[in-house]
């Protein structure tokens, strides 16, 4: 099965140039087409994993993604106070805007960022970002309203629909004194003019189980309108990893199907759209057999069939996540992503710990996705 999903070369998006004088890693990467046919990258860089220093910066591609340049930080300064870390992606809109949404921290004290007895989060806005120059230039960071008190980790991008609304997806995370005043759910922002106003009323996911949150969520829109949502389930209290589930709508993400398991044991994960019935599948396993996965799926009656799996990077050491505490000093790569390139060629993304250093890498993978 391995022979449907080949690396063609690997590259790095970011490296720290100059590592014996400053400390620089990269984490979290998010990447978008331009109307002229660019790619652009965002990801923050900074001096340590949940560092105050942390800035936003983009770099981009003119060559499908073979080279890269750092063009510089996505923002020059912040009027919403010190936001840090900050995770936002981009999105290409059908009117050939660029969006950008995500979230941040608010931090008063370089030296302190989750709470070291309870494992809540300090406040912090959802934001929105738009670039009208195909990522140059981005507006401040505008403050998304939510009817809830609980930041939501959209982590992801957000996705323009068939009938131009935008939705994106992510979970609660726990306030500072480690609770959730709405419970462990998962949460839809929708957008119908653009990303100028969102509305947070709809839920994708709500733990029956007190213990149990959907992280890193992504969504993709398949081409008979089934919107695909799969998520990584933490059981917080247990501190074990259940195997990647996804919810499924077919009214536009009004309504959601209940969690359907995929039964791979991965973690943060990523899920985009090819043909028909068919998906691309992108998953961190970092606990056993440890990697980066890629996996062709025939999504057909709403039942997930692997149809091939490959590994495509290995070389990261397996550190068990049982909490949020656990994030900073255990992660050691994540966030995976598929761009589509053309020709049955994919941009494979992710952030990893390589010799010490934050890195972003690429893997230009191709697939064969015809049926047997």
């Amino acid at each position: 099965m391995e022979g449907k999903i080949a690396v063609v070369e690997s590259m790095r998006i970011y490296e720290n140039p100059i590592p014996n004088l400053v400390s620089r890693h990269a984490y979290f990467p998010g990447l978008a087409r331009t109307p002229s046919g660019d790619i652009v990258a965002l990801f923050p860089i900074g001096e340590a994993f949940d560092s105050w220093s942390n800035s936003i910066y983009v770099s981009r591609s003119n060559d499908n993604g073979r080279t890269w340049v750092l063009e510089g930080p996505m923002y020059e300064e912040l009027e919403l106070g010190h936001i840090g870390p900050c995770s936002i992606k981009p999105t290409l809109l059908g009117n050939g805007t660029l969006i950008a949404t995500g979230y941040g921290f608010y931090r008063k004290d370089p030296e302190v960022f989750m709470n070291p007895e309870t494992g809540g989060f300090p406040h912090g806005p959802n934001i929105v970002s738009f670039s009208e120059d195909e990522g140059r230039d981005w507006s401040l960071p505008a403050i998304i309203p939510l009817s809830r008190p609980e930041l939501i980790e959209t982590s992801g991008p957000c996705i323009q629909l068939k009938n131009g609304e935008l939705i994106a997806t992510g979970c609660t995370f726990p306030t500072w004194d480690g609770t959730y005043p709405s419970g462990r759910i998962g949460v839809v922002l929708r957008s119908k003019d653009n990303g100028r106003s969102w509305d947070d009323r709809t839920l994708f996911y709500k733990s029956e189980k007190t213990n149990i949150n959907a992280y890193e969520t992504r969504s993709c829109q398949m081409p008979d309108g089934r919107i695909v949502t799969i998520i990584w389930f933490l059981d917080e209290n247990s501190g074990r990893s259940l195997t990647n589930h996804i919810v499924v709508s077919r009214d536009d993400g009004i309504t959601w199907s209940e969690p359907i398991d995929t039964g791979i044991t991965g973690q943060a994960s990523n899920v985009i759209s090819l043909r028909d019935n068919l998906l691309l599948s992108i998953h961190c396993y970092r606990e056993e057999n440890t990697g980066l996965y890629v996996n062709l799926v025939d999504f057909s009656n709403d039942i997930w069939r692997t149809i091939a799996a490959s590994k495509i990077w290995g070389k990261a050491p397996a550190r068990h996540i049982g909490s949020l505490k656990d994030m900073g000093k255990n992660l050691k790569f994540g966030q995976p992503s598929l761009l589509p390139l053309g020709n049955d060629e994919f941009l494979a993304v992710h952030w990893a710990v390589e010799d010490c250093l934050g890195k972003i890498l690429a893997h230009r993978i191709r697939v064969n996705s015809d049926r047997p």
